[in-house]
């Protein structure tokens, strides 16, 4: 059985996408069969819309915070290969 491409979504695509949920009243499984996406992933989407507005007590880290990890890392695998 053939696995379908991986689909990337754009940050506004995601915010919009999480604005629904939290607007609309329905369920995040209904916004995603609505929106054809997986479940799993809107669900992921509007956790970390919730850790980025609100932080996380379990330390889990914001947009912002990971993003500023990967680039660290880029950065360093970069240097090394210097």
């Amino acid at each position: 059985m053939a696995t379908k491409p991986k689909r990337s979504f754009t940050a506004e695509q995601k915010a919009e996408a999480v604005k629904i949920v939290a607007q609309s009243g329905k369920s995040v499984s209904q916004v995603a069969r609505e929106l054809g996406l997986t479940a799993s992933a809107l669900h992921k989407w509007v956790n970390q819309a919730k850790i980025d507005r609100e932080g996380s007590p379990t330390g889990q880290m914001t947009t912002a915070e990971r993003e500023e990890l990967s680039s660290g890392r880029k950065n360093l695998r970069n240097s090394q290969r210097k």
